[in-house]
This record gives structure tokens, C-alpha cells and sequence, in this order.
């Protein structure tokens, strides 16, 4: 298979699982149109086999004959595949079976749980629940010690890779004994279901904390270090965590921080990570927007110390901006900035941050690993000589610098150098003057070389391919012939990939929702939730806002279903309020047929409030048969929590979308005005700053940051954010709020000043 022929199908099966998880069920023809393997066996096998796959994951079960029925001319090949698929479920080590994942955990009080916890400990409290294991705090009766009892799910066998996972996790930290690495007590099982008994650890998470405050550059600096030397430790093992992010940095009673969550470890020379564990190759893993690029590639031949390494500079980033590196609207846009973006510099963000500290930072974000610190002690060592203030290795430090910082630290030896150096100095200004020579031809290169990318990026916005793909060539030529410019490589050829993929206007229409679309997404959101049944005039404006966004869609095309799905629904709601339930269904019909759970159930719900009970009955059993997509099923059930003023549901629920998608910026928005309506004014403001790295141009953030700092006596900065939400569309909602609210505030300054004259 040639490479161009290998990048379609990897993109045909991409776009498959995607689907299924939005809940759109493409045929193998759609997938394969404009490729060129519709006629290749091969390919549809593949493709079949990763639909199997896709609809265990959601808790389908696909059969044989199904199948067969629906390709007759694939009967012995797909006999085949069920045979080898059905070997490859049963070669687990715990136990064999479906490896569909329950939504069911027992809480402490049930007969479920008095079977599942094991006998010599007493469970205390749930800590949280993950995709197949929940924390519990829990008490060791005959040691009499606190401990984290992590409990795999009990009535759910565990897949190939899970079982993979939870042996690594109980290898990879039995290894390991450091005070910041959390221990592990005791591996048992309970009735067929594995067990750790680990370290508790009683203040929370990094992520938990970065919620509610900011680190100073010091503060952070010294936690890296520390988490530094704890990650070179394991490396001394042989152990690469692989997985490091805020929630896996847990803090101990003492406020010591630990690592946690050792399940996707890379174990070195004892035993490599082949396709039949953890992940298979050309398979991306970790937490996306922590991912290393080589990880975010799927290049797992490439993971080595120096991808921990890439986790430390992430969370060193976010500790000291508030932010990570890369927050795009999704985790295929994360990844592909990952892999082909340079981070915005610290400082940009944040101008007090010292620029040693920001240098460290940035070198731990190189896109190459031999790019970065070789190893975690040498960035641990780098951290310690900035907190010395020495100069850091972690860039070329101009020579005036290195002498000054060295003076400062000897004045004594410093005296004496400085009479037998000059006449050094003159016999190296030829090389220096060489040097700035090569320095400005290499400066000139990157000017040019980021103008023909801006003019190749511009192309592509205006669908002339050609001269994209001209413009990038060029790039490349010059990236190629000077060795100093390698740092640009994979910027620039991803660019340059991406416009030779390009092969039809059918596969451009294909791209990622232009940024337009995701803010009129998320206004017509917002404001349909603003709506209230005295206020018609708000309910029209909100249904032209969603009029709005959805001129950005294209009707039939398969990745933008989701979407209209989403606004179809929110004009249903709409509708129902101002004009009845026979109206809201009317829209929905008129829409098309979603193949989606929650909009036939919508449908149903509709349909039995108008006495429609037949119709109600199959529009059920219509959504039964749907693939749950919990994260829109859940942000929906946050939404509907809003409109009813239940504050506390919708901040449990949007936590839960977070969790599973940290960049979705409309959860966040949303939780920040639950958090406004329940007073928490302070977590508020947090999480919109949040909001207003994300999308700094969507003018609502600024109005409800406003709203949080007049809340908490900062007057000025909430002026300030006012203004900011006046300046972009006029004719809006939120820039009439806005100035109202600021002529508003301007009056009773005044009032104030008069009465204080008088």
C-alpha cells in the first residue's frame, strides 16, 4: 500500500469512529467516496472491522450474520474476521466477555457494594468515578490506615487493554518508592474483580487548584522541580509515565505533591509495548491536550523520557498561564496543533513571568524529543539554577549576560579576568561579526519562510488549492537547504501535507467549523437560554441567532449533523415555550431526520404530551437503538437544569462534560453563570478568564466577568470588561446590555459625586 493510499484509509477510519461517536452512522460508500479504494476489498474490511469495534465501545452487539446479510460478497472474509476478533476478546486475564462499559457503580450502603469491597477495609467516602475504576476512601481495619481503595468496576469484565493498563499501573508503581510518587499498599482481588490499595492523598488535585488560583513563576518553578526529580526517578526505572496532566498531580495532607495514575506506563526493557497492549501503533494516547506531538501522532516507537519531559513543560505552562499550551474547539484540532503549532511564549500571556522561566518552559515544549531536556533531572537541575538565579542552559545565553550573572556571583575573580580579556575580545570579533552575518541571513529566512506560510494559509481560506500548495512547497525548499531552520519542519510539511490532501471541493467542505461558526454556535446557545416567557422580543432574537450559525452548515454533509442537530433542537425548546408543543415538533420534522438517542427521544417526549402514544412508542424505540453520546446528552441535561433554575444540577453536569472534553468552551461559559447565580462570584471569574483565553473575542465573556467582578468590589476591572463586550457586533444583545448597564453605572458615579459636593 503506497503512502497516499494509506493516509486516505487512515482518514476513512478516522472519520468512521468520529461519527459513531457523534452518533451519525456513515456507510462504508460515504466513507470511501472521492478516495481511491471504493473497490478495494481490503479497505472495506477495514472498515467493517472498526465499525464492529466502534459499536462494542458503545455497547452495541454486532453479529455475524448482520453483517453477512449486509455484504453476501464478503461472506468467508467476514466469518474470518468474527472468528479472530471473538479469539482476540477472550485473551484477557481476569476474565472473558463483553467489553461494554456500565454506567453502574455501587455506592457503600448497597448489597453490590458489600460484595465488591474487599473484606479487610472499610469504605468511607467515593473520591470520584473513571472510565473503569472509582476511588474510594477507605480505612484498613487491622493496620488502622487511611487509604485510596481503587476498585475496578464490579459486573463489567475487563478488556485486553484495560487488564494491560491495570497490571501496568500495579508493576509500574510497585517499582517505584518516592515520597512524590504515590504508593501502592496492596494489589488483591474480590470475587473476580482487581483491586489497589494506594496512597491517599487528602488536598485534591493540580487541577483542582488551578481552578482556584494562579501559581506564582516561583511556586510553579519549584513544583516542576519537584515533580521533576519524582519522574526522573521512575526513568531510573525504566517506567515512562506517559500520562502526565493536573488531575494525575494529587496533594498528599502536608500539601506534597504526588503523581498518580501510572495505567498507560511504558515499561522499558523488561517488557515493550506491542500492538496487543496498551495502544497499537499509529494509535495516539494520553489526555489530549497533554499529549506529547510524537504521542498526538500516534508515533509510539518514538516515546521516551524526553515525552515526560514535554508533560512537565505543559504543566509548568498552565501553572504559571492558567491555560494549556493548545485550546482549540476539539481534540482532532488539539492534536493537529500539537503536532504542527508553536505554543504561544508564556509572556504573552502573562508579562510578569521571568523570561529564564519562560525559556524552560518552551524548551520542554520543542516539538522533537532530542529537541528537549534529555532527561527530567536536567530540567529539574535547569529549575533549581533559575530559583539560584543562574543562568538556565536551556537556550544560548548571550555572552554579556553570562558575564554579568557571573560577576555578580564572583566580584572578586571577575576583577582579575577582566584585565586579561580584552585582547581576547579582539581576536574573536571576526568570528562574532561571521556570526551575525549567518544569524541575519537565518533571520531573514524565517521572515520569509512564515510570510509564505500566512500566504498558503490564506490560500486555503479562499480554496485556491494551488496556490497553497505552491506557497508551501516553497516554504519547505527553503527549510530544506539550511540545517538551522529544522525547527520549522514540522510546521511547515504539515501545512504542506495537508494542501496535497486536499484533492476535491467535496473534501475542503469537509474542514473543521470555521471559527465564525463556533461563536454564533455558542451565542445562539447562550441566548436561547436567556429567553424567559415575558420577553418574546428575547426569543425571536434568539431563534435569528440560530438562524445564524446555521447558514454557516451544509445541509447532508456528514460532519456537520452534529451541529445542525444541536441547533435544531435549541429552536425546538424555543419554540415550544413561545408557541406550544405542536409547533416544537413541527420544527423538528421540518428539520430532517437525525439518526441521534437524544433527538428521538425529544421527539418522543413531544409526541406523548400531544397524546400521540404509538408514535411516542416507536420514536423510543427508535432512540434505544442509538449509540449514547454522553457528552451531548449530558451538556442538554445541563442546559434543561438551567432553564428550570436548578444552579447546582447544571454545575455537576457541565463538571462531567469538562471532564471528558476540558476544551468545551460552552460548558465552561455555561458553569461560570451557574456559579454566578449561586453567589460563587470568585469561581466565576476564574473559570470566564478561562473563557476569555479560549475565545477572546466572543463578547459575552467579558459581559458576565463584569457581572462576577462588580460582585466581588472590583469596580474598575468590571468597567474595563464592559467596555471590551461593547466592542465587537453593535447590533447585538449583549453590546445593548453592556452599554445600558454602563450608562447605568456612569449615572450613580455621578449621583455620588453630586451628593459628596452638596
Amino acid at each position: 500500500m503506497t503512502h497516499r493510499i494509506s493516509e486516505q484509509l487512515e482518514s476513512a477510519l478516522n472519520r468512521q469512529r468520529e461519527a459513531w461517536l457523534a452518533g451519525v452512522k456513515p456507510t462504508i460508500a460515504d466513507l470511501l467516496l472521492e478516495t481511491s479504494l471504493q473497490d478495494d476489498t481490503d479497505a472495506h474490511l477495514d472498515l467493517l472491522y472498526n465499525e464492529i469495534v466502534v459499536r462494542e465501545e458503545l455497547g452495541l452487539e454486532p453479529t455475524l450474520d448482520e453483517y453477512i446479510e449486509r455484504h453476501p460478497q464478503l461472506k468467508d472474509e467476514l466469518q474470518l474476521h468474527f472468528e479472530i476478533h471473538n479469539a482476540i476478546k477472550q485473551q484477557v486475564l481476569l476474565t472473558t466477555g463483553s467489553a461494554t462499559a456500565s454506567e453502574s457503580w455501587p455506592d457503600a450502603c448497597s448489597h453490590q457494594a458489600e460484595q465488591a469491597f474487599p473484606d479487610d477495609y472499610d469504605i468511607i467516602q467515593v473520591l470520584g468515578h473513571g472510565g473503569m475504576a472509582s476511588v474510594y476512601q477507605a480505612r484498613h481495619r487491622q493496620l488502622n490506615r487511611l487509604v485510596a481503595l481503587k476498585l475496578f468496576q464490579p459486573g463489567r469484565p475487563l478488556t485486553s487493554r484495560e487488564v494491560f493498563r491495570v497490571r501496568t499501573e500495579a508493576e509500574a508503581m510497585a517499582r517505584i518508592s518516592h515520597p512524590n510518587i504515590v504508593k501502592i499498599f496492596e494489589i488483591g482481588e474480590r470475587g473476580g474483580i482487581p483491586y489497589l490499595a494506594l496512597e491517599l492523598a487528602e488536598q485534591g488535585t493540580l487541577a483542582r487548584k488551578l481552578q482556584q488560583f494562579q501559581y506564582s513563576p516561583r511556586a510553579a518553578a519549584e513544583l516542576i522541580e519537584t515533580l521533576a526529580l519524582a519522574i526522573h526517578h521512575a526513568h531510573e526505572r525504566d517506567i515512562i509515565h506517559r500520562d502526565l496532566k493536573p488531575a494525575n498531580v494529587l496533594f498528599a495532607h502536608d500539601n506534597r505533591p504526588l503523581i498518580t495514575d501510572f495505567g498507560l506506563a511504558k515499561l522499558q526493557q523488561d517488557r515493550l509495548v506491542t500492538s496487543t497492549d496498551a495502544t497499537r501503533t499509529g494509535e495516539a494516547l494520553g489526555t489530549p491536550r497533554y499529549m506529547a506531538p510524537e504521542q498526538a501522532a500516534g508515533q509510539t516507537e518514538h516515546i521516551c523520557p524526553a515525552t515526560d519531559v514535554h508533560g512537565l513543560g505543559v504543566l509548568l505552562y498552565e501553572c504559571l498561564t492558567g491555560r494549556a499550551p493548545f485550546m482549540a474547539t476539539g481534540v482532532v484540532q488539539t492534536m493537529q496543533q500539537i503536532c504542527n503549532d508553536d505554543p504561544l511564549p508564556p509572556r504573552r500571556l502573562q508579562p510578569a513571568i521571568p523570561r529564564d522561566l519562560e525559556t524552560i518552559c518552551l524548551h520542554c515544549l520543542e516539538k522533537r524529543p532530542n529537541h528537549r531536556y534529555a532527561t527530567a533531572k536536567e530540567l529539574a537541575d535547569d529549575l533549581r539554577r533559575y530559583l539560584n538565579d543562574e543562568p538556565v542552559v536551556a537556550r544560548a545565553t548571550p555572552a554579556w549576560e553570562l558575564f554579568l550573572k557571573w560577576c555578580r556571583r564572583r566580584p572578586a575573580q571577575a576583577t582579575l579576568l577582566i584585565g586579561t580579556s580584552a585582547f581576547i575580545s579582539l581576536s574573536i570579533a571576526g568570528l562574532m561579526f561571521r556570526s551575525l552575518l549567518h544569524q541575519a541571513h537565518i533571520s531573514h529566512e524565517r521572515l520569509e519562510i512564515a510570510e509564505l506560510v500566512r500566504e498558503g494559509r490564506t490560500a486555503l481560506e479562499q480554496d485556491d488549492i494551488e496556490l497553497a500548495q505552491a506557497r508551501f512547497e516553497t516554504a519547505w525548499m527553503k527549510v530544506q537547504a539550511e540545517p538551522d531552520l529544522a525547527d520549522h519542519e514540522t510546521s511547515v510539511y504539515g501545512w504542506l501535507d495537508h494542501a496535497r490532501n486536499i484533492a476535491s471541493r467535496y473534501q475542503w467542505k469537509q474542514r473543521v467549523p470555521p471559527p465564525p461558526f463556533d461563536e454564533r454556535r455558542d451565542e445562539a446557545l447562550l441566548e436561547s437560554l436567556l429567553v424567559t416567557s415575558q420577553d418574546p422580543r428575547m426569543a425571536d432574537a434568539a431563534i435569528n441567532a440560530i438562524h445564524a450559525a446555521l447558514e454557516f452548515t451544509v445541509p447532508g454533509e456528514l460532519r456537520w449533523q452534529p451541529e445542525r442537530e444541536q441547533l435544531v433542537l435549541q429552536e425546538a425548546a424555543l419554540v415550544e415555550r413561545t408557541s406550544g408543543v405542536e409547533a416544537a415538533l413541527k420544527i423538528l420534522d421540518v428539520a430532517g431526520s437525525f439518526s441521534s438517542r437524544i433527538y428521538n427521544q425529544r421527539r418522543a417526549d413531544l409526541l406523548e404530551r400531544l397524546n400521540r402514544p404509538g408514535e411516542a412508542a416507536a420514536a423510543r424505540v427508535a432512540a434505544e437503538t442509538m449509540p449514547l453520546n454522553r457528552i451531548v446528552t449530558v451538556f442538554q441535561a445541563g442546559m434543561d437544569h438551567i432553564r428550570e433554575k436548578n444552579f447546582n444540577a447544571a454545575t455537576a453536569d457541565f463538571d462531567i462534560v469538562l471532564n471528558l472534553d476540558p476544551e468545551h468552551f460552552a460548558a465552561r461559559l455555561f458553569q461560570a453563570i451557574c456559579f454566578l447565580k449561586l453567589e460563587r462570584s470568585a469561581e466565576a471569574r476564574v473559570a470566564l478568564t478561562a473563557c476569555v483565553a479560549q475565545r477572546p473575542h466572543f463578547q459575552w465573556n467579558y459581559y458576565f466577568r463584569a457581572q462576577a467582578e462588580f460582585a466581588l468590589g472590583l469596580s474598575d476591572q468590571a468597567r474595563d470588561d464592559l467596555k471590551e463586550a461593547t466592542m465587537g457586533r453593535r447590533q447585538s444583545i449583549v453590546a445593548d446590555l453592556a452599554l445600558r448597564q454602563l450608562e447605568t453605572v456612569q449615572k450613580s458615579s455621578n449621583d455620588s459625586l453630586s451628593t459628596g459636593a452638596e
